[in-house]
């Protein structure tokens, strides 16, 4: 089989096909126990126990103020994140470099609007030439370092993304 060559500007075809699940799950479990005590001595309020010269003689010692306080803290808390994503299209890319090796640096991206709503698929990454297909496609999952992007503009887009305030208090929140 002779061995194909690839020259900057030329055109290979990316079969994009990503799938992606993640599951993440957290349980947190937390308690504390605090106690606050405290015991006013007839010797340390004299001012306020002690008849004159040295206090005014406004209180019984029995009347000072004692206090014990007990508090209990406890949070329980479970959490469980899915998300899918799944991603199926085709994207031209252009052959930006090839390599002593004969690997190739391709780029490319695509643009869509429907109903205004503008979407933005970016690709880039390296392919070996015996990756490529003899009708120049090569399936995304055979391109090392790839980097996709999917980016929109538009009302549907813009209604997915979080307002100001909820990105604001949520970066004050504790859980």
């Amino acid at each position: 089989e002779k061995k194909k060559r690839f020259e900057p500007g030329d055109i290979i075809t990316i079969q994009v096909r990503e799938s992606l699940d993640a599951q993440t799950r957290a349980d947190t479990e937390t308690r504390q126990d605090s106690e606050i005590e405290s015991q006013a001595r007839e010797a340390s309020n004299q001012f306020l126990v002690a008849q004159r010269p040295e206090g005014f003689g406004i209180m019984n010692p029995e009347q000072l103020p004692n206090w014990n306080i007990d508090v209990d803290n406890e949070h329980r808390a479970r959490g469980t994140t899915r998300r899918t994503n799944v991603l199926e299209t085709t994207i031209t890319s252009v052959v930006k470099e090839v390599h002593e090796n004969g690997n190739i640096f391709v780029e490319g991206q695509k643009t869509v609007e429907v109903n205004r709503e503008d979407t933005k698929l970016s690709v880039r990454g390296l392919v070996r030439p015996s990756d490529i297909g003899p009708d120049n496609t090569v399936d995304s999952t055979r391109v090392a370092n790839v980097e996709l992007k999917l980016e929109g503009q538009g009302p549907l887009w813009n209604n997915q993304r979080r307002g100001l305030l909820t990105r604001f208090l949520d970066w004050f929140s504790l859980f």
